[in-house]
């Protein structure tokens, strides 16, 4: 049995002859792997999950692989995950319906087997297929998780990051306003702070500037994450101490991840 893998993968796919044994390659490869039969269920599940894969089926009950498409493009946050897209039952893929980047593989699933899937994902992230049979010596655990303050008031962003941040071994903290923020500050020292700009009550910069009067928080590493993006904004964040800038919009799950844990060194 293969060592397990950190990658994620969603299966959305209605024919289980031809979904369950793809998910069970994935499987036994080690990555872990979800197979999501309904349309409107693969995208919830898109959104509770945070897959870092999915293979998409165009044909699919509740609604199809297009609109779960254009549904995924249409938020930043889920825009980057990339998209294999299927067509299991031989049905021609429209390529006029398919918005423009979101799909990083076609396949033409009758034409495709199990193992053909697995090396293309493999080669996705970076992985070698490993013969049949081999075995692979499983990877220590990671430990020593990072406090991470984190103050954002969307409810939809809200859900999607606080799930990747726990999943990328942060513990979480989460605020929805400047007062939240600062009561959780009064009880735990965080490794790092997560900023949005735009909230109820302090601004994330009123939120920054209180943080760098207080001793204790004056090196506390700080990241501003944001859909404003004015050159003064970016220079107000500075002056004020916050060590990133990252507009959500143009910033995938992943990159936000490997950002806070640069400054978290």
């Amino acid at each position: 049995m293969s060592a397990t893998k950190k990658e994620k993968i969603l299966l959305i796919e209605n024919d289980a002859a031809f979904g369950q044994p793809i998910a069970d390659a994935l499987t036994a490869d080690g990555y872990t792997v979800r197979l999501v039969k309904d349309g409107t269920e693969g995208f919830t599940t898109i959104v509770d999950t945070l897959p870092h894969l999915i293979l998409l089926d165009v044909t699919l009950p509740g609604m199809d692989g297009y609109e779960i498409l254009t549904k995924k493009n249409a938020e930043p946050l889920l825009a980057k995950i990339p998209v294999y897209l299927l067509s299991s039952q031989g049905v021609p893929i429209n390529m006029q319906r398919v918005p423009e980047g979101s799909v990083a593989e076609f396949l033409m699933a009758l034409h495709s087997n199990p193992k053909d899937i697995l090396e293309k994902i493999n080669n996705q992230f970076g992985y070698e297929t490993a013969p049949a049979g081999a075995v692979v010596a499983e990877a220590p655990a990671a430990s020593n998780k990072k406090k991470l303050l984190w103050v954002e008031d969307d409810k939809l962003i809200g859900t999607i990051l606080a799930r990747k941040f726990v999943s990328s071994d942060f513990e979480l903290f989460h605020a929805q306003n400047g007062e939240e923020a600062m009561n959780i500050l009064k009880q735990t020292t965080p490794d790092v702070v997560v900023l949005d700009l735009l909230l109820p009550g302090m601004t994330g910069f009123d939120i920054l500037q209180k943080i760098r009067m207080e001793d204790r928080f004056k090196k506390t590493p700080a990241i501003i994450l944001s859909n404003l993006s004015k050159p003064s904004d970016i220079e107000k964040a500075k002056i004020l101490g916050a060590q990133k800038f990252l507009v959500k919009a143009a910033t995938s799950l992943d990159q936000i991840v490997l950002e806070i844990k640069e400054v978290c060194k």
